[in-house]
């Protein structure tokens, strides 16, 4: 079955086992998002397993997400760490959704692990570091990621990084193109930085105060703000004092008052990325166990079997000429 067997095969708007997509065989859905499903596939020549990333139907007449999916495959494709899902090809189906096939992340969401209790300190500065790690090659490379949440954050068994940052849709390049408008907040409530909640421009600060709050409430069992409604929670990031951590878990002072200064509200004052890797670093040091040192294990390329599909070809180019906010 070719690629217009697959435009049709589909149930409940979904994409059947054994329906193609290029040279890619559906196995089964993995997953769901905002804008479209997560398959896992398997190239018919070489072999190789993927997540492919499908736009969903009723996203097609939104330009706004064909442009994120866009965004995406150019953040993935060009910003290399292995923290971050390797990127294979991207395409464009018969009925003009756009498909991206990257890494298939084995693992659990950290959201998965909170929902169990409240994580240990130690396994929580591990994280920190190594999504800190990530970030700060993102935003070495201009990127941001703006959707800092334990959802996703995937704890992997793999021995070259123990993370995977997933879902960059909504990720903001400083030279990019204007997706969003001018005074939209765009990211989750629940993690979102005071200035994201103002819909003013943001950087690297806002991916910093997202990973405190994921911090925050993995170590307390609960995020800082609560709310009814996500207005209500964003009211509180921008204008409530920050409850102290402290008293609502057992981690090492060290510990809590890094997520502290990480959830500072003027992002001016903000650690970066890369300040906050050495500080999770230094506490994990002092506490007894190494943290995971990236830059200290060589490089290993992953090669790409079989002819890739050129990345822009199918694809308008992302306009990465305009402010975006």
């Amino acid at each position: 079955m070719g690629s217009q067997g697959a435009a049709r095969d589909v149930r409940g708007n979904t994409l059947a086992p054994g329906a193609m997509i290029s040279a890619y065989r559906i196995v089964q859905l993995v997953g769901t998002g905002g804008m479209g499903w997560v398959y896992q596939a398997e190239h018919v020549i070489d072999g190789h397993v993927v997540a492919l990333k499908v736009l969903r139907e009723d996203q097609l007449s939104q330009d706004r997400a064909i442009d994120r999916m866009m965004r995406e495959a150019a953040i993935l494709a060009s910003v290399v760490h292995p923290g971050i899902p390797r990127f294979y090809e991207c395409g464009v189906m018969p009925d003009r959704r756009p498909w991206i096939a990257m890494e298939l992340v084995e693992g659990s969401s950290l959201g998965d692990a909170i929902t169990r209790g409240p994580v240990r300190a130690l396994d929580i500065l591990d994280v920190i570091a190594s999504v800190a790690d990530v970030l700060a090659t993102a935003h070495a490379h201009g990127v941001t990621h703006r959707d800092i949440k334990p959802d996703n954050i995937f704890l992997t068994p793999d021995d070259v990084f123990p993370v995977r940052l997933i879902d960059w849709g909504i990720a903001h390049h400083l030279a990019g193109a204007r997706y969003t408008n001018m005074n939209e907040a765009i990211g989750t409530p629940t993690y979102m930085a005071p200035e994201q909640a103002r819909g003013g421009p943001t950087d690297g600060h806002c991916d910093v105060y997202g990973l405190g709050v994921v911090a925050y409430h993995a170590l307390s069992g609960r995020p800082p703000f609560l709310g009814a409604t996500s207005v209500e929670i964003l009211v509180q990031h921008l204008n409530k004092p920050l409850p102290a951590l402290g008293p609502r878990c057992d981690a090492p002072r060290d510990v809590v008052e890094l997520v502290e200064k990480m959830l500072i509200k003027n992002f001016e004052h903000r650690p970066s990325a890369l300040e906050v890797r050495a500080a999770a670093t230094a506490i994990r040091d002092e506490l007894g166990r190494p943290v995971y040192d990236y830059y200290s294990v060589e490089a290993i390329p992953v090669p790409i079997v079989g002819e890739k599909t050129p990345k822009t070809r199918q694809f308008r180019a992302p306009r990465w000429d305009d402010d975006d906010s």
